[in-house]
């Protein structure tokens, strides 16, 4: 059986899964597949579920899934895995220590990790380079992973995926991947999608926006954050946009407590490592143990931390 786990928040990741079934699809050899998602969160329970259960595996595929070092479990799983003869390949683009690359490197087959590049770029690469639709799902990956906003439909396909975030969204994710494989980037599912979440997506910008708040760091500055029941990266876009002379933003899904920090003055992959996460220089996801009080009012606990540690990560001019 071969397996894919990528990351579910995003169309680079779900758009590298749709270039591996093209592949696999399109492959001589016919073997069964089975496709599964993950968030930073919970990606080492996703993999210890899979080793667990005692499913025949011949390759096991990670993509846009980086490192942090609640991840370290891992190692002694590639260690079993490959006793079985499993093939595992990884493709990612977010930024890991170089010791870490090499410690990846030893124990599975394939590692690639490129930071110039989408994962869905770099699966093209090496599954499908010369495919048109396989060229098209890379292109539409990176436009909203490096936000230079060029296809429109790339960026709708985007708020359609963080629709469909969570287990009642699984069913939903598996038929992106089936359309965008087969090159279906203007099937009518998609346009039902949008006129659904229109309504969602603008009453959560609203409540973002209304439950925003500053929190002023001396010698440091303004660092908004806000929560809705939508991505932290689309809270944190949308929180720029608002208050543009920020230096930060933090924006926080209420529906999985996940939580996104965005600027260009923070070593934000830095700042989110301290908090086991990870992620870019300018963008990187977190956890916190205590974000919120009872009543859905930031605790206390989080904007101290937030105003100790921030400053510790900013950019050295």
């Amino acid at each position: 059986m071969i397996v894919s786990i990528t990351h579910e928040h995003d169309l680079d990741g779900l758009g590298s899964q749709a270039i591996i079934k093209r592949y696999f699809d399109n492959s001589t050899v016919k073997e069964e597949m089975e496709f599964l998602d993950a968030t930073y969160s919970n990606f080492v329970d996703v993999m210890k579920r899979l080793f667990n259960s005692n499913k025949s595996l011949t390759q096991l595929i990670i993509s846009d899934i980086g490192f942090n070092k609640s991840f370290n479990v891992l190692f002694k799983l590639f260690k079993v895995a490959k006793k079985t003869n499993c093939r595992i390949l990884w493709f990612d683009h977010h930024i890991v220590d170089v010791s870490v690359k090499r410690k990846i490197s030893k124990l599975i087959d394939v590692y690639i990790n490129d930071i110039e590049k989408c994962a869905a770029e770099i699966m093209k690469e090496y599954f499908l380079p010369d495919d048109s639709v396989a060229i098209k799902i890379a292109e539409f990956a990176r436009d909203t992973d490096f936000k230079t906003e060029i296809y429109p439909m790339a960026a709708d396909i985007q708020m359609i995926i963080g629709y469909n975030l969570g287990a009642e969204g699984f069913k939903n994710r598996r038929k992106i991947v089936q359309l965008l494989s087969e090159g279906w980037f203007k099937d009518p599912w998609f346009d039902t999608q949008i006129q659904e979440l229109e309504n969602w997506i603008n009453e959560e910008s609203r409540y973002a926006i209304q439950h925003a708040k500053c929190v002023n760091i001396n010698e440091f500055g303004d660092v908004y954050i806000s929560y809705a029941k939508i991505g932290g990266g689309r809270i944190t876009q949308i929180l720029e946009k608002e208050y543009p002379d920020s230096q930060a933003y933090i924006g926080i899904d209420l529906r999985y407590n996940e939580i996104i920090i965005h600027s260009k003055s923070v070593q934000c992959r830095e700042f989110a490592r301290y908090f086991s996460g990870g992620g870019h220089e300018d963008r990187a996801g977190f956890k916190h143990p205590q974000p919120f009080k009872e009543d859905l009012q930031l605790s206390d606990k989080f904007i101290e931390d937030i105003t100790k540690i921030l400053p510790k990560y900013k950019k050295r001019d």
